[in-house]
């Protein structure tokens, strides 16, 4: 899959349907966005391209505020191509992007070499203050060679799918049900990085620290089953997310112990997949009594995988 970073420099003129949108998440709404598309692409014996933004606009218009996304860029583009994409543009939002007028934005779309479609959700909006709808988008193709067609929102529960949803679920620590609306485990990658050698050197369950990315949802503070894929390996793993509190801590880390594992992986790339969690963090009164609950905490988790 190619990556662009402007709509001007998509010039090789093939024929695409394109959706928009950010797409955070790539959850089950979103996939339903993706699904549409490709069957207006078979209808147009078209490719498939996505037009994203990274950061979130939000970043620019508020930068005050900390957004925190469910997806790096990089994990985004993957779930982009195993939708089937062959081109992603993530424009980077600018002060002078944002304030471009709908009928500017419309007008760049129908610029694009070889557009043959657009695919959008219902309640996605563009331009300058959200001025643009579906409805404009449609009004300003029409009777063009430009299709325009809008997926529905789906539910769960009786409200519309978000990323927002999916987001709140994952900072409450329920992320079995944020992986039923992804679709998939909730990730992150990253290196493993050193932490203080207390899980070898004095606990004796030697794990590997995730580098804390930046601007992610994080689950909240606790114990959780995880799965850890390194060099297109999966294994069983437990997760502890928090400040250590038994020993005083004020960071927060990521300390993944692997069951079954005793390769060196300092400096590697892995995959960290939430599970299901299993409790929360707690201040032990000593060494030995935080021993005995990893070891049941492990257990915990074999149970959960085997």
């Amino acid at each position: 899959m190619k990556i662009l970073h402007a709509l001007e420099e998509i010039t090789d003129g093939e024929p695409r349907v394109f959706v928009l949108g950010f797409f955070d998440g790539c959850h089950l709404g979103h996939q339903a966005v993706f699904k549409e598309a490709a069957k207006l692409a078979e209808e147009k014996s078209a490719g498939i391209g996505v037009i994203t933004f990274y950061p979130h606009p939000m970043s620019v218009l508020a930068p005050d505020i900390r957004v925190s996304l469910l997806q790096s860029e990089e994990e985004k583009a993957e779930s982009f191509r195993k939708a089937g994409m062959d081109l992603a543009v993530f424009i980077r939002p600018t002060k002078e992007f944002l304030s471009e007028t709908a009928e500017s934005f419309l007008k760049s779309l129908a610029d694009i070499p070889g557009i043959k479609g657009i695919v959008t959700g219902d309640n996605f909006s563009f331009g300058k203050g959200a001025s643009g709808n579906v409805s404009s988008m449609k009004s300003y193709f029409e009777g063009s060679d430009v299709a325009v067609v809008t997926a529905p929102l789906v539910s769960e529960g009786g409200k519309v799918l978000s990323s927002t949803t999916v987001r709140t679920l994952i900072e409450a620590g329920k992320v079995e049900e944020a992986a039923k609306l992804l679709g998939r485990n909730y990730t992150m990658s990253g290196d493993v990085v050193h932490g203080f050698h207390r899980g070898n050197d004095l606990l004796g369950f030697p794990t590997a620290n995730l580098r804390m990315p930046d601007a992610r949802v994080l689950p909240a503070d606790g114990v959780y089953a995880t799965k850890t894929r390194i060099e297109g390996k999966c294994y069983p793993s437990v997760t502890n997310i928090g400040t250590n509190p038994t020993f005083g801590n004020s960071e927060k880390t990521i300390e993944t112990f692997i069951i079954d594992f005793d390769e060196e992986i300092y400096g590697k790339s892995f995959t960290l997949e939430w599970v299901k969690y299993i409790r929360g963090e707690v201040k032990f009164d000593s060494v030995d009594a935080l021993k005995a609950q990893i070891e049941s905490d492990i257990e915990t988790a074999k149970k959960i995988f085997f």
